[in-house]
């Protein structure tokens, strides 16, 4: 005898079966769209340190010596008539930091930018101090992963652009790749 069609039970287990896959693939689909999410966060982020990088040599080429500031933490140029000074403030989120440089004309703002930062970054302004660094002014800036401890970073000395013997237990060296160093002569 000859079947014209399918049983319920066969029904039930294909429509299981394509239940189990099609959940799967939602998951697979959230998963891509939060990778794709953070590789856009995270390229934002390298994005805005190139403009600042850009911005911060041009401004060092343009205008000459420094004032550093806050230990570090930001750098001013006293100029006629212009005032420029890069500061750190927080991000919108936890671990993200923009820098800002403010542009003051006679005393007022007349220019203001942000640049954000990849998450969890580190930055200061370093000023080459003896005879081999005279003239140089570095930025150091350490973007660190994800479940690693930040450093301290100003114990790192961005013209020697190594990481000394003594904080090497500290600070694991196969991360020192996320440390940018730029040296901009005056």
């Amino acid at each position: 005898m000859k079947r014209h069609g399918f049983t319920l039970i066969e029904l039930i287990a294909v429509m299981a079966v394509l239940a189990v896959v099609l959940g799967f693939s939602v998951m697979m689909f959230v998963r891509l769209f939060e990778f794709q999410q953070s590789n856009d966060e995270y390229a934002d982020g390298v994005r805005g340190a190139d403009r600042f990088i850009t911005d911060f040599r041009y401004d060092v080429h343009t205008f000459g010596q420094p004032k550093l500031l806050s230990g570090g933490g930001a750098i001013r140029w006293d100029t006629e008539p212009e005032v420029i000074e890069y500061t750190t403030v927080p991000g919108e989120f936890p671990d993200q930091v923009s820098v800002v440089r403010t542009v003051y004309k006679d005393g007022r703002q007349t220019h203001y930018e942000a640049y954000r930062l990849p998450d969890r970054s580190e930055l200061r302004f370093v000023e080459g101090e003896n005879t081999s660094y005279s003239g140089l002014v570095a930025l150091s800036l350490w973007t660190t992963p994800r479940g690693i401890e930040t450093p301290d970073i100003t114990e790192l000395n961005p013209f020697d652009r190594t990481i000394p013997k003594n904080l090497e237990e500290r600070i694991d060296p196969k991360f020192a790749g996320n440390w940018r160093t730029i040296i901009v002569r005056y």
